[in-house]
């Protein structure tokens, strides 16, 4: 009787396993086996006068000749009918010669230690499948991984074990279903390994190429996906390549076969625009139900599995899902492989939908096209402009930020979107997808410094054909592309072509925006999205600033993302600034420490750029605080008062949308008074004494000052300078530097002449003869406030006394001389001596 072979690569389903694979029955009433009809009555292959050889199943069977006169095996493999070991099994030359693309793999008999591989070559468009249904003393289970033996299928022509990979084992057992696995990289090996001594071992499996594009279950290959380089199992699905239903999905590696164990893919799923939805359909969910700690699969609002958890997924739970972007990861994890290795893992299909709304008040007008309005400007200036169909206007009083889309709205040709603000508002505008199909710009998108709209004069243009996406093909997001105003008005024009059909894509705009303060929240910085300059004249007198990224303008940032707010005083004024809130979650490669000149972040194996940190430098760079990691609230608040500009530096190593970096509050003020700054006198004799400025009591409060006084007699006499303080402090807390004059220098100083620090007590120094100008200047940063006195005393002398190099003249009242000023005045003496 015939060998009855299921050829058609039709889609096995069982209800409760879910396992699918290529189906070979074999009828076996009088078979001896898959290639055997009979064991004899027919003519032998070596020997025509021989009636006693087997009788071969006509399609696909050959005699294996004078080894094994009564067997036969298939075709192409009939040489290793008495020894399946060590053979390759080419898909072309198989179907070449028994016309069939699948066969068994009987191992030979054999006593342990043994091992035997199996190369498996498919032809393109193929995959490797292998169906294991008896196993005799091939290992064991031990909870967690086979010992002593296993059956193993493995990518590439290596025949190496690898304990990455699936590794099958029992003592005495049969499948049914069968074990399945799937090899979909190419040339497959299955070993065969046993490791100890055994009377007998053996497996039996079936094998087949089967088609990778086969649409029933077994061929199955992930749709609509790209895989991410330089990873095992992590795909990347993208809106804009799934917008068809059922062109998106994803599995469990090797579906529908039992899956690798101890592993961790990712998949990554995208979103361009905020409207846009994702549908997550689970099809198939087979896990082991024992296993839901080491098995399942989780779904995170984010890019990492980090992010936070939205629903977990194990045994056979299946569900229908619906979620927001801009970034979601579905996340599978494996246990050890266990018998009975009746699972193969998950398959789901993604579907991407828009569901279009305007995510802010506006009014909207649908009036007939208007040759010239008058529009009256927030100055009750009035302009002439000509008004499309349709028009869409924002004003700030209704919402400060907010999402802008063409497709929210029924179709125009031409549509205007206007943005109002009140008077000391600017408008900033970001704009994340656009499509411009038509030729040769007959479609535009056209800005607008206000309201007016003159066709001459855009601020900017875009013409057709353009398609700019939220993200490129790697998934990541684009650099924004952003406009901002002067004042407080303005808008985008989208002028376009008609479908060429009815069911074509129209062509659209969309973004967001938001109304920025500049009294109350700095002058923004143009080419930023959040650096704003405190102006100690124009910004309100006191505020606080807070963390940045709650406004849809950033939905479309997936990165590192800093921002700046510097404060500027005046001219006798000073900036006092507290942080009073901060929650930075605990990191072990960062801590702060502070201490009596400043707070420091203090990192180990990571550099700072990848750590969440905030940090407050001076204008010329010098760090006064960071703080990062484990920063301890009761060591808040952390102060300084500065009479020159300084910047507050937020930085998010990873900001994103689902997480919006970590939370802070400072409180700002402008102080007025004439303590420090850049001061100019003529007399020819004076005194300055240190401000009253006392110690504020507060654990982490820090003074900056630099302070220059220039010193200008006017005649050709003898500069003498005394410095003077009762304070026993470093100088790098505070000190003392006399400079000559320098018109081009930095505060008007150049050579510096002498330096002065608060441990030397008091010092005099004789400026050289004809020196009438020259610059003081204070350089402090401390918790606690200098104390000084500077006097100075411009004198006749004879000609004969003049100094030509100044030499300091120690008082008897200082306690310590600084190796600078020791330095200074030897050589002094020297040069004087010399001269």
């Amino acid at each position: 009787m015939s060998v009855l072979v299921v050829t058609a690569l039709i889609l096995v389903h069982f209800v409760d396993a879910q396992v699918n694979w290529t189906p070979i029955f074999v009828d076996g009433t009088n078979q001896v086996d898959m290639w055997t009809a009979k064991s004899k009555g027919c003519r032998c292959s070596f020997d025509s006068s021989r009636q006693d050889c087997a009788c071969c199943v006509k399609e696909g069977g050959c005699s294996c000749g004078v080894q094994s006169p009564n067997r036969c095996g298939q075709c192409g493999l009939q040489d290793h009918c008495t020894s399946m070991c060590n053979i390759t099994l080419d898909a072309r030359i198989l179907q070449a010669k028994s016309g069939k693309t699948y066969g068994q793999i009987k191992s030979p008999s054999v006593e342990g230690p043994a091992f035997c591989w199996y190369r498996l070559l498919p032809d393109s468009g193929q995959r490797v499948e292998i169906q294991i249904y008896r196993l005799v003393s091939v290992g064991r289970f031990n909870g967690t991984s086979c010992e002593s033996g296993f059956v193993q299928l493995v990518d590439g022509m290596e025949s190496i074990p690898r304990t990455s990979e699936t590794q099958i084992c029992g003592g005495n057992d049969r499948y049914s279903p069968p074990v399945v696995l799937f090899g979909d990289k190419g040339p497959a090996s299955l070993i065969f390994y046993i490791s100890e001594p055994t009377l007998r071992s053996q497996f039996l499996a079936y094998y087949s190429f089967t088609a990778a594009n086969n649409t029933q279950g077994v061929g199955f290959q992930p749709h609509g996906g790209r895989r991410v380089e330089n990873t095992d199992c992590d795909w990347l699905y993208q809106d804009f390549s799934c917008k068809e239903p059922d062109t998106c999905r994803l599995a469990s590696p090797g579906y529908p076969g039992v899956y690798s164990p101890n592993r961790v893919c990712k998949f990554h799923i995208t979103t361009s625009s905020i409207h846009t939805r994702v549908r997550i359909k689970v099809v198939v969910m087979n896990l082991p139900h024992n296993q839901c700690n080491s098995d399942y699969v989780s779904i995170h609002q984010g890019s990492t599995t980090t992010s936070p958890v939205l629903n977990t997924l194990c045994g056979n739970k299946r569900q229908e899902l619906v979620y927001t972007g801009p970034n979601l990861l579905i996340a599978f994890k494996s246990g050890p492989s266990a018998p009975p290795y009746d699972y193969n893992g998950f398959l789901i299909t993604l579907e991407f939908w828009d569901k279009v709304t305007t995510t802010t008040e506006a009014v909207l007008l649908g009036l007939p096209m208007r040759p010239t309005d008058q529009t009256v400007m927030s100055d009750g200036s009035q302009h002439a402009s000509v008004r499309p169909a349709c028009e869409t206007i924002f004003y700030s009083n209704n919402s400060k930020s907010g999402h802008f889309d063409s497709k929210s709205h029924d179709w125009h040709q031409n549509c205007s979107y206007v943005f109002l603000g009140t008077q000391s508002e600017v408008v900033h505008l970001s704009l994340f997808n656009y499509k411009l199909k038509s030729l040769s710009c007959q479609s535009v998108i056209e800005t607008y410094d206000g309201v007016t709209i003159d066709a001459s004069k855009p601020v900017t243009r875009i013409c057709s054909p353009i398609t700019r996406h939220a993200r490129d093909p790697t998934g990541r997001f684009q650099s924004q592309q952003t406009f901002m105003s002067t004042g407080n008005a303005m808008t985008l024009l989208l002028r376009r072509m008609p479908p060429l059909t009815p069911n074509s894509e129209p062509e659209f705009l969309d973004g967001a925006f938001h109304f920025h303060n500049e009294q109350v929240s700095g002058t923004l910085q143009p080419d930023t999205l959040c650096s704003s300059d405190y102006y100690g004249l124009s910004s309100s007198p006191r505020g606080h600033v807070t963390r940045p990224g709650q406004e849809p303008i950033f939905w479309n940032i997936d990165g590192p993302l800093e921002c700046s707010k510097r404060f500027i005083p005046a001219v006798n004024q000073s900036i006092s600034l507290q942080i009073t809130l901060i929650r930075l979650s605990p990191d072990l490669h960062c801590h702060t420490e502070c201490g009596d000149s400043s707070c420091r972040c203090v990192v180990n194996s990571k550099p700072l750029s990848q750590i969440d940190h905030l940090k407050v430098v001076t204008e010329s760079g010098l760090l006064v605080a960071c703080l990062c990691g484990d920063f301890q609230q009761e060591w808040l608040p952390v102060g300084l008062r500065s009479w020159s500009p300084i910047r507050l530096i937020y930085y998010v190593a990873h900001y994103s949308w689902e997480s919006k970096g970590f939370e802070y509050t400072a409180d700002y003020k402008f102080i007025s008074d004439s303590y420090c700054g850049h001061h100019t006198t003529t007399q020819h004799t004076g005194f300055i004494e240190s401000g009253n400025l006392t110690e504020t009591g507060q654990l982490n409060h820090f003074f900056h000052q630099t302070c220059t006084w220039l010193l200008d007699s006017h005649v050709e006499r003898q500069l003498t300078i005394q410095l003077a303080s009762n304070q026993n402090r470093p100088c790098s807390a505070w000190n003392f530097t006399i400079h000559e004059y320098a018109e081009d220098g930095p505060e008007r100083t150049g050579k510096t002449l002498y330096n002065f620090c608060p441990r030397q007590k008091i010092a005099n120094y004789s400026l050289p003869f004809q020196l009438n100008v020259v610059v003081i200047k204070l350089t402090a940063m401390s918790s606690i406030p200098p104390e000084f006195q500077i006097k100075w005393r411009s004198q006749i002398v004879r000609a004969n006394t003049r100094t030509a190099v100044s030499v300091p003249v120690m008082s008897s009242q200082a306690t310590c001389v600084s190796p600078v000023t020791m330095a200074t005045v030897l050589l002094g003496v020297l040069s004087a001596t010399y001269r």
